[in-house]
């Protein structure tokens, strides 16, 4: 029965032994995960954060869109098959630059001058289409860019609306 006694004595106390072990092992173990797990970001990221004195650049501020109405509307007259029609269009310029009104307003003759040249060499039935209309907005668009354009003034435009189509 000693020998029982000393076996189970030894097995009580080799088991404490080995239980501590494990849980120091254990913790090695997370300690060195830990390690390289910060060693690896550290790698990754380049080893250096940014100064804390450096600020990124200010965003840039966008201005809200400003509309201008080419005041009085347009009329004019254009031949379809020996037949006189008529078109009467209202036009608005979107810019954010207060720049591209100011030029707009100071240049209003030519540009009104060179848009109704446009429109009444127009053709009524490539009006009657949408896609007669919309290459229509965009000549009248590129002509005012290039208005402004050679004038030396800004050409922004973030859009030209026909407001009111008309057709006769």
């Amino acid at each position: 029965m000693a020998t029982r006694e000393a076996d189970l004595e030894l097995g009580g106390k080799a088991g404490a032994k080995g239980g501590k072990k494990n849980l120091l092992l254990i913790g090695l173990g997370a300690l060195a995960l830990v390690a390289v797990s910060i060693g690896a970001t550290v790698f990754l990221l380049g080893g250096r954060a940014a100064p804390a004195t450096e600020q990124a650049p200010p965003a840039k501020v966008e201005l809200p869109v400003t509309y201008l109405a080419l005041e009085p509307a347009f009329v004019v007259n254009f031949e379809d098959q020996g037949a006189i029609r008529f078109l009467q269009v209202s036009v608005e310029i979107a810019t954010r630059e207060p720049k591209v009104a100011e030029a707009v307003k100071l240049h209003m003759p030519v540009i009104r001058d060179r848009l109704i040249v446009l429109f009444s060499g127009a053709d009524y039935a490539t009006l009657a289409s949408r896609e007669g209309k919309e290459a229509l907005r965009a000549q009248a668009k590129q002509a005012l860019q290039d208005i402004l354009r050679a004038q030396g003034a800004p050409d922004a435009l973030e859009g030209l609306y026909f407001t009111n189509f008309v057709m006769q």
